[in-house]
């Protein structure tokens, strides 16, 4: 049985250019927002990148990152980085769901090399289809990009954690993707714990309901909404092998803490194997599968 697919309609109907118009003006309020992400799920999200293309595969709208370096962590340390392209926003329900419908907890192939291979896949607290898929492991983003790779012919993975930092911070050492210091409005986090602003929705939005809050090359969703993993490991971040069961890096913070979190430079951990509602993943791509 195929997965839910939000397909976007020739040309947006007037209700649906009204919501998108809306959403565009940073004085629009993250309450106004939730509802407007919820809308356009109902209505056929139209974003590119937001669901399925009409083969019924992940469209992913890929984000362009030259090479060069970067300011990277709180000491602002000089890094390089390679060309790469990186989804513009995290993996949502309906891309997610196209890899449990293709039988992606079947087939062995995309969870070789694991620790561990996850028989079935736990329920993603909201269903939206353009909400970010949550409640997936580390092992299953990885299954993920597997399936993802041989279904694009492309080269998908997660991402390190200081390509993570290059894409939500530019080149100028930024602390958060719009610039220096958090700004009420800007990201899907709880304000109120810390004074930071009014709004605490207490739960995930659609995907990019916040394009004031974009890095510098158009990236949304970095800060707050959902942890994304990254591919390497907390306590030795040069570890990338997939084997072993120690805690990969999360970066972004989420819909339930504080700026502080949700700073670029800011890193966590979770083991592999854990699930919450408040992790989910982004996926890069690095070159075309010859």
């Amino acid at each position: 049985m195929p997965g839910p697919k939000i397909k976007p309609p020739a040309a947006p109907d007037p209700k649906t250019q009204a919501l998108l118009a809306e959403l565009a003006a940073p004085a629009t309020k993250p309450e106004r927002r939730l509802e407007i992400g919820d809308r356009l799920a109902e209505l056929g999200d139209p974003r590119p990148g937001v669901g399925l293309g009409a083969d019924g595969r992940p469209a992913i709208d890929w984000v362009a990152i030259p090479a060069g370096d970067f300011l990277y962590g709180d000491r602002k340390e000089r890094r390089p980085t390679e060309a790469f392209r990186i989804s513009r926003f995290p993996i949502t329900n309906a891309q997610y769901q196209a890899f449990i419908a293709a039988g992606g907890y079947r087939e062995k192939r995309w969870w070789e090399g694991l620790e561990k291979r996850i028989e079935s896949p736990a329920d993603s607290k909201w269903k939206q289809p353009n909400r970010p898929r949550e409640s997936v492991s580390w092992y299953e983003a990885m299954a993920y990009c597997a399936w993802l790779s041989d279904t694009l012919k492309l080269e998908v993975r997660l991402p390190t954690e200081w390509e993570w930092e290059r894409v939500a911070r530019g080149t100028d050492g930024r602390e958060y993707p719009w610039g220096d210091g958090y700004r009420a409005g800007y990201a899907n986090i709880d304000e109120k714990y810390a004074n930071a602003g009014p709004s605490y929705l207490e739960q995930t939005t659609a995907v990019g309901l916040y394009p004031h809050g974009a890095s510098p090359e158009g990236v949304l969703d970095l800060s707050g909404n959902v942890w994304e993993w990254c591919l390497n490991e907390y306590k030795d971040p040069s570890r990338i092998q997939p084997g072993g069961t120690g805690s990969r890096v999360v970066r972004g913070g989420s819909w339930g803490l504080f700026q502080h979190v949700a700073r670029a430079a800011y890193r966590y951990g979770y083991g592999p194997h854990d699930r919450y509602d408040y992790v989910g993943l982004r996926v890069l791509c690095v070159s075309p599968i010859h």
